[in-house]
This record gives structure tokens, C-alpha cells and sequence, in this order.
């Protein structure tokens, strides 16, 4: 049996945002000092804003983050009436796709 998922509502969109533009990066930083035989209830990190983790064989490692300012531009986009419709079509796509 399908399971039906729901889209985020405009509102539930821009909240998601504003919670990524102001989400922090210790726990990135935390999982990154740590080898991954250490790692325990890593379910339990704040990570959304964490897009990238790389950790090369010489012990390097490499954190990607949002881009926050883009990010910030984008909500403002969006809570601008301007916005409304770029939203609107985004979920209009999304609802094509599924």
C-alpha cells in the first residue's frame, strides 16, 4: 500500500527555512571530532543545516554548510508578496512530480 505524503503548506516552507538560516554547527562540529567508531545517538544532532561531510583518509575533514545568505535572500523572496508566486509554483511542481 502507497503511502500518501503531504506537501509543506507555504507557512510550514517558511518556517523550514528560517529554522535553516539559524541553525548552528556544533553538532557538525562535535561529529567531525570524533572517529565514526565514536559516533553514538548521532540521531539525536541538529544536522539540517549540514550538507556536505567529508572525511578524507589522511584524517582531514571537510563540513558543508547552507548557504545563509542565499538562503535569507530567498526568504525574503518568499515572504515578499513577489515570493507568493514562486512558492505557489514550486509546490505546484512538486504535486506534478508525485
Amino acid at each position: 500500500m502507497a503511502r500518501i505524503v503531504r506537501l509543506p503548506d507555504r507557512e510550514q516552507i517558511i518556517k523550514q527555512m528560517w529554522k535553516l538560516a539559524n541553525a548552528g554547527a556544533g553538532d557538525a562540529i562535535k561529529l567531525a571530532c570524533f572517529p565514526p567508531e565514536e559516533w553514538r545517538d548521532t540521531e539525536k544532532l541538529e544536522l539540517d543545516a549540514l550538507t556536505e561531510f567529508k572525511r578524507g583518509s589522511n584524517g582531514v575533514v571537510e563540513l558543508k554548510f547552507v548557504d545563509r545568505g542565499r538562503l535569507l535572500e530567498r526568504l525574503l523572496d518568499t515572504v515578499d508578496h513577489s515570493g507568493e508566486d514562486q512558492v505557489d509554483r514550486f509546490l505546484q511542481a512538486m504535486e506534478g512530480e508525485g
